[in-house]
């Protein structure tokens, strides 16, 4: 409230609280920990008085009220499109967390915000928004609200082509395909995720790290459906895009195994450790194919323990270490080098 009162409307926050009372506007009176460690981390005043402790809230409702009152119609655009954008990372945050139970609510009423914000034509802004309820209905295995919400983004992209971008069509692409391969519905999911893949090469490449997981949804498809040796494919796809790039992030090695300046990967943190899943899954499939002595269950050891490195994930990073190196026999020098290269990276880390 306080914060409230003095940048948005410039008044004390004591005025403020008097003018709150006369109109009998909502407020909310909050000593929850994760609240006041919020506002601790963005360094404003924790109020309280003889009666109560804690930290004023004020629902979206009053500080829109406050706006209209006061004649600050040029804010109340943006603040309802702050409060979307809050919603909508809200729901992201909860779902990469896997709390599709505590997403979906959330999810439901970003859309709800953005219909009344952008009424009366549906706007491609709805795109994302539908995508996020769709994404969360799925998480919770409910096909047909899925479904549902994915033909009205699939409207919107088609009402306006000019507009949507291959990412957008990335996106709806994926979602369809896990629909589709959560149905059993394998031709569906094939092209639905070759189609990802297809966008994600327009945008990316087809040997970028964010088009990997189009051809690691794809081996999954294959693998459902008895096809192994295509599944070991696409799998080996995923393995060589990111040991190219962790080879060049990590060890600070171009393609050819030249020196090169590190670069940055294009995920983030969230991202990457779902990569590691990802390779792990790998590393198991092929062990359960070919025995978990190959050569290749122990490439697959090696970047994930590269990608465990930039995370680091230090206990990890060297067990997968140690199962990459007891794969590899004396003759493997290129992937020895590169193991000892990885040790000498974690030893960094660790301080040894």
């Amino acid at each position: 409230m306080g914060e409230v009162a003095v940048e948005l409307f410039q008044e004390s926050p004591t005025a403020f609280l008097q003018e709150l009372r006369k109109n009998k506007l909502p407020k909310l009176q909050s000593a929850n920990r994760d609240v006041l460690h919020t506002v601790a981390e963005l360094h404003l005043p924790v109020e309280s008085s003889a009666n109560s402790q804690g930290v004023c809230l004020l629902p979206a409702a009053t500080v829109e009220t406050l706006l209209v009152d006061k004649r600050r119609m040029e804010l109340v655009q943006p603040f309802k499109l702050a409060l979307l954008k809050l919603a909508s990372q809200e729901a992201a945050r909860l779902m990469a967390a896997g709390e599709y139970e505590l997403a979906l609510p959330v999810a439901l009423d970003a859309v709800q915000q953005g219909q009344a914000l952008f009424k009366p034509a549906p706007a491609l802004q709805l795109f994302p928004l539908y995508l996020l309820a769709a994404q969360a209905n799925l998480g919770l295995r409910r096909a047909k609200q899925c479904e549902d919400f994915l033909a009205l983004a699939s409207w919107l992209a088609m009402k306006e082509p000019g507009l949507t971008t291959s990412i957008m069509k990335s996106q709806l692409s994926r979602l369809y395909g896990q629909l589709y391969a959560f149905q059993s519905k394998h031709a569906e999911a094939l092209h639905a995720f070759a189609e990802d893949v297809y966008y994600c090469s327009l945008e990316y490449g087809p040997e970028d790290v964010r088009t990997s997981l189009g051809y690691y949804n794809m081996g999954k498809v294959f693998q459902s459906s008895g096809e192994l040796d295509k599944a070991a494919s696409c799998n080996d796809q995923v393995v060589a895009i990111w040991a190219t790039a962790l080879n060049a992030v990590v060890l600070g090695l171009a393609d050819g195994g030249g020196g090169a300046q590190p670069a940055a990967l294009p995920v983030g943190r969230l991202q990457l450790m779902e990569v590691v899943d990802m390779l792990t899954d790998i590393a198991r499939s092929r062990a359960a194919a070919l025995g978990s002595g190959h050569v290749t269950v122990g490439e697959a050891h090696l970047v994930t323990a590269l990608a465990c490195i930039q995370l680091e994930e230090r206990g990890r990073a060297g067990e997968e270490l140690e199962a990459a190196a007891a794969t590899f026999g004396e003759g493997d020098v290129e992937r020895l080098r590169l193991v000892e290269m990885a040790r000498v990276m974690l030893n960094a880390l660790t301080g040894g």
